[in-house]
């Protein structure tokens, strides 16, 4: 058995095992946790008056991305997942929860990305991105989202979470794995408009300063 045929046959095996464990962790989590949400009237308002109008974008940081398969919205939600072997099992989890997958980034498959998520926002869908994906740096956002809030006509919506007992890893973004029984607060900030005129540095800056008060509201939320 050659190297390479066993790191193929490794990859398919935790990519049959791997996102159904995961799927069961997140939904036990889910359901074992007091999960309090602040904001959500937000992703409502924005449906609404979006009824017959372009969707909206979803934004998370890279390390709090964990939550997004609990995130819940009316419109169908595609999300931006790398293109790697790793984006593969992420793919799969995020398929268990009933939402859809586009595959690229901004050093794979970019542009056909760009483009389908436009064609997803005009048809009145919501497309959910890590701004600091999938490289980082973290907490810095790149400018992808930012033109293609301003090409469709859409708001973006910051999301974050935090919660009591979790795990911090030390990966580049600190990624963030919530544990059962916790308290978690998921926080939808208020939405973010881009004007077509707008500087590509000023629609990062306003999405930056969002996402970062929406972490910071959610931690609030846990105290007491």
């Amino acid at each position: 058995m050659t190297k390479k045929f066993r790191k193929t046959f490794l990859h398919y095996v935790l990519l049959l095992l791997g996102p159904p464990l995961a799927w069961l962790y997140l939904r036990f989590t889910q359901l074992s946790s007091r999960i309090v949400i602040d904001g959500h009237h937000f992703v409502e308002q924005v449906e609404v008056s979006n009824a017959d109008a372009p969707g909206f974008i979803f934004a998370f940081w890279h390390n709090r991305q964990i939550i997004l398969p609990i995130v819940s919205s009316k419109s169908q939600i595609h999300c931006l997942i790398s293109a790697s072997k790793d984006g593969s099992y992420v793919a799969a989890i995020v398929r268990l929860f009933g939402k859809k997958s586009i595959r690229g980034s901004s050093s794979r498959g970019g542009f056909e990305a760009m483009k389908e998520m436009m064609r997803v926002l005009k048809a009145g869908d919501c497309v959910a991105i890590t701004p600091d994906g999938p490289r980082g740096p973290a907490g810095e956002v790149n400018p992808g989202i930012i033109q293609m809030a301003q090409a469709v006509g859409v708001p973006i919506i910051p999301v974050a979470f935090d919660s009591t007992k979790k795990k911090v890893f030390s990966s580049w973004d600190k990624f963030i794995l919530p544990y059962p029984f916790s308290k978690i607060a998921i926080v939808f900030g208020r939405p973010i408009e881009i004007a077509v005129a707008e500087s590509i540095e000023s629609g990062c800056e306003k999405v930056r300063i969002g996402l970062n008060a929406s972490v910071e509201k959610a931690t609030s939320m846990l105290e007491g």
